[in-house]
């Protein structure tokens, strides 16, 4: 019987049997079972300095109760899922998800959102430190040191060295502020801090203070520091992607990414993603350009230290919620979803420098509803994962991977 359920794995292509994975034999991806539960959402890949792949995800414990985990890769398999943060007051959103980083190897730090009063976007963003490599975490504190009753989120945080971590976020305090002074504007902006293994706020930074109000946004590191890339928000509404790089401690001014004069009068919900390596940045990001839905991608030329002229890759309808990963010294990997025949396709797609795209590979297929969430990616050794927020009547997030060789 064991041997006939082999031959039988082994006819649909399957090479995982102890793996606990499934080759989908169309495309080359290999689906892992997850330890999350029927109701996860807002998954978040993350690989530690020394090479160790997590998985960070939010689950429901009851109505009103939630709870971050994780889980690492190995073996072939994501292990038992640990508990970083439980809470009742937590402010949970398909587009402001939580995640994992790390300044040293035994070090990780996470962040989630909680409630600071009764309106519906008053959060705040909150920090978690682990020095025993998730054993235990600190008592969660706030990078922002205002007590405003604002929206604090969209968060993406960047290790700077072994004892110290960049936290970046958007921040609503100026409409509080507006309340009390006409001449203030009511609006979001975008600050940071950095923050070292004990929890303690070494400098806080506004970076623009007038941004597109729920984008997310992105950091990487490139050899002369960090660059951070988001929506912004001008005077007439164009809301563009922007970047700004952190030089000598302090943030430059803010830069276009490319003029997509995008006129928008409300937020997309569709933020930029970045990947550095050594010296080479790429960005991807969502825009709509004549009634055009577009995906688009851009490369970082250091002399002139302005981004070139994007690519597009080859999309149908895409909704955006883009994420980027440098596979090469020369080439990056593009993910994106695409809206077909109703539902939403989730595309990966290769760019060289020279503009040499490979072929398009559809992961799955899931629902265009807000629930799905941004599939995010991440390069692992010699393979690229991938994990999405699979959306039916209820949630659960999915994870996969493909060999780099075969994208």
């Amino acid at each position: 019987m064991v041997l006939y359920r082999l031959r039988i794995l082994i006819a649909l292509g399957s090479i995982c049997l102890l793996f606990n994975c499934v080759d989908t034999t169309s495309g080359g991806f290999f689906f892992i079972d997850t330890p999350a539960k029927i109701g996860s959402a807002e998954p978040s890949l993350y690989v530690t300095p020394n090479e160790r792949l997590l998985l960070s995800w939010i689950e429901p414990i009851s109505r009103d109760e939630h709870s971050l985990l994780f889980s690492e890769f190995k073996s072939g398999r994501w292990l038992d899922a640990k508990t970083i943060a439980t809470g009742s007051e937590w402010f949970v959103n398909w587009a402001d998800f939580p995640s994992l980083s790390a300044m040293n190897d035994g070090n990780l730090v996470a962040h989630f959102l909680e409630k600071s009063g009764p309106d519906t976007y008053a959060y705040d963003v909150k920090l978690t430190i682990s020095n025993d490599d998730g054993k235990s975490w600190m008592p969660s504190f706030k990078p922002h040191n205002d007590d405003t009753e604002t929206e604090h989120g969209f968060v993406s945080k960047l290790r700077l060295s072994d004892s110290t971590l960049m936290a970046t976020w958007l921040d609503g305090r100026q409409y509080a502020y507006a309340k009390a002074d006409s001449s203030i504007m009511e609006q979001m902006s975008l600050r940071s801090a950095i923050i070292d293994t004990n929890g303690n706020l070494l400098r806080e930074f506004l970076i623009d203070e007038r941004v597109c109000d729920c984008c997310q946004t992105d950091m990487a590191m490139t050899s002369e520091g960090p660059i951070v890339v988001y929506r912004n928000r001008s005077d007439s509404e164009i809301r563009d992607i922007y970047f700004s790089r952190y030089l000598n401690g302090s943030w430059s001014n803010p830069q276009t990414v490319y003029n997509d004069d995008w006129k928008i009068f409300g937020c997309p919900v569709n933020g930029p993603a970045i990947a550095s390596r050594n010296k080479k940045v790429a960005i991807s990001w969502f825009a709509l350009n004549n009634d055009r839905p577009e995906v688009k991608v851009s490369f970082y030329n250091n002399s002139e230290q302005v981004f070139e002229e994007p690519y597009r890759p080859d999309q149908i309808n895409p909704l955006g919620r883009v994420d980027i990963s440098w596979i090469s010294d020369e080439r990056v990997v593009v993910c994106w979803m695409d809206k077909l025949d109703g539902d939403a396709h989730i595309k990966l797609q290769t760019l060289s420098q020279n503009g040499e795209f490979g072929d398009i590979h559809t992961v799955e297929v899931t629902s265009i509803e807000r629930s799905s969430g941004f599939p995010r990616i991440a390069v692992h050794k010699d393979k690229l994962f991938i994990t999405w927020t699979n959306s039916d009547e209820t949630t659960q997030i999915r994870t996969a991977y493909i060999n780099i060789d075969n994208l």
